[in-house]
């Protein structure tokens, strides 16, 4: 019997959906699409209830206020089951609901947790059906749990699957089993741009809301690079209208790019800045790098996990080592262009394909395990 066979059925569980793009919501719809490819059924929940997780708890009054406004999204007729900024294929079934999602599960379905406050639910709907519980797990939500509240969480699956080494590790110090299946992209999304000796000095940078994204050192070193190159062009983007943080004069930013922008300014970057304290296995320096721009970044896991030795690396809350760095690519293109070139080899030979074949080989073993 082949692994195709042996799972009949796939149920991503997500909280509410989101308006603008998700990092972990993309792979998570990504993975869908390669599924339903191979001839998988594919359901994709998404469900408020989820949101009602306060610090590892469940806060009834914060349900009642989220099941609320999804009702009186449906009485107007504006719920919706499609993603505003995806394109899903049309063979994913997409749920969405208030209460905790009840799929339809036989033996050889399995389900997927993704945030952490929907892991405990998956365990629990997968073990009274008797179907294959898992966790696609993007990070270490300390932001939506406590540490010990997390590990419980993520024991209670029948495997764990991690995007990046770091994950890994932390489900080894806890004493679980994982299976490392680091992020494929799209790689027809981000075509390569012109050779950095031929780009404009540019440096791009996210500027996100998030306190672990750190917006205050992303501000910080798009000034010094600013101030240091003037002859340079200063990109932030982001979701919020104004920016989380005052930027310097000369600093432009660029408000929820379509992903057709967001694909040109990749294109013509020289220098991908990332400040972060933390991600999962970040996204953005990856799809910038498939564009041709370099990467510099604070010295973390989850950019190491994409990039390896190929990017440009410094003390984590350091906005002026990060500027500096940056300043060093646009200095000298030629050396950038050969980490460039490695990183882009190294991330296009993931896909989708096999990982979405690795995900079902994971689900057969666990299968087999427990017949």
């Amino acid at each position: 019997m082949s692994t195709d066979e042996t799972v009949s059925d796939v149920h991503f569980l997500l909280p509410a959906p989101a308006l603008t793009p998700i990092g972990g919501y993309k792979v998570v719809y990504e993975y869908a699409d390669a599924l339903v490819s191979r001839g998988v059924d594919v359901t994709v929940w998404h469900s408020s209830i989820f949101n009602a997780f306060e610090s590892g708890r469940f806060s009834r009054y914060r349900a009642a206020i989220l099941a609320a406004g999804l009702w009186r999204r449906r009485l107007t007729g504006r719920a919706t089951t499609s993603i505003p900024w995806y394109r899903l294929d049309p063979r994913v079934r997409v749920k969405v609901t208030s209460a905790r999602p009840r799929p339809k599960l036989g033996r050889r379905s399995v389900v997927v947790a993704t945030a952490v406050q929907t892991t405990d639910h998956v365990a629990e709907v997968a073990r009274r059906a008797g179907a294959t519980s898992l966790a696609l797990i993007q990070h270490f939500e300390t932001w939506a749990a406590p540490e010990d509240v997390i590990r419980r969480a993520w024991a209670r699956v029948d495997e764990r699957i991690v995007i990046a080494p770091w994950l890994a590790e932390l489900c080894s110090q806890a004493g679980l089993s994982s299976v490392l299946l680091t992020n494929a992209l799209d790689v027809d999304s981000f075509p390569t741009g012109a050779p950095l000796a031929q780009r404009r000095p540019m440096v791009m940078s996210l500027l996100s809301p998030h306190g672990y994204k750190r917006p205050d050192v992303v501000a910080h070193a798009l000034g010094a690079v600013r101030a240091g190159r003037p002859d340079a062009r200063v990109v932030a983007f982001g979701i919020d209208p104004v920016p989380p943080r005052p930027l310097a004069p000369g600093v432009e930013y660029v408000c929820d790019p379509s992903p057709e922008v967001l694909r040109e300014l990749y294109r013509s970057a020289s220098v991908y800045l990332c400040g972060s304290d933390a991600e999962g296995w970040h996204l953005p320096p990856a799809e910038a790098t498939l564009s041709g721009a370099a990467v510099v970044s604070t010295d973390i896991g989850g950019v190491r996990a994409s990039m390896g030795d190929e990017a440009l690396y410094g003390p984590p809350g350091d906005g002026e080592a990060l500027a500096s760095l940056a300043e060093r690519v646009l200095e000298n293109p030629d050396a950038a262009q050969l980490r460039v070139d490695t990183a882009a080899a190294r991330i296009r030979s993931v896909t989708y394909g096999e990982n979405t074949r690795a995900l079902l080989d994971i689900a057969a073993a666990v299968r087999k395990r427990q017949s």
